[in-house]
């Protein structure tokens, strides 16, 4: 029984904590800001989501391409269309 819970439990923890995130290109959040990060390894757009990803408190983010800035948000509260921007909400 104990095998049987356990391997239940294995087969359901990646649907729990899989999030996934949508993300739109040209197009910029408006919220609270939970962090600003601009290390080489948040760099790009893969990088700023990961990131995000990893933060529950995270709601979404914006990278842009220009200053390569990830910007994440505790709070989205707007999405605006706004070019050389990429967003992603959960």
């Amino acid at each position: 029984m104990k095998k049987l819970l356990l391997a239940l439990m294995l087969v359901s923890l990646p649907s729990i904590t899989s999030a996934q995130i949508v993300i739109q290109e040209n197009y910029a959040i408006q919220g609270k800001i939970f962090a600003v990060k601009t290390a080489k390894k948040y760099s790009s757009v893969e990088g700023c989501s990961k990131i995000a990803l990893s933060k529950t408190k995270v709601k979404g983010f914006t990278f842009e391409s220009k200053s390569q800035k990830c910007t994440l948000y505790k709070k989205v509260r707007n999405i605006k269309e706004k070019d050389g921007f990429t967003s992603g909400t959960k």
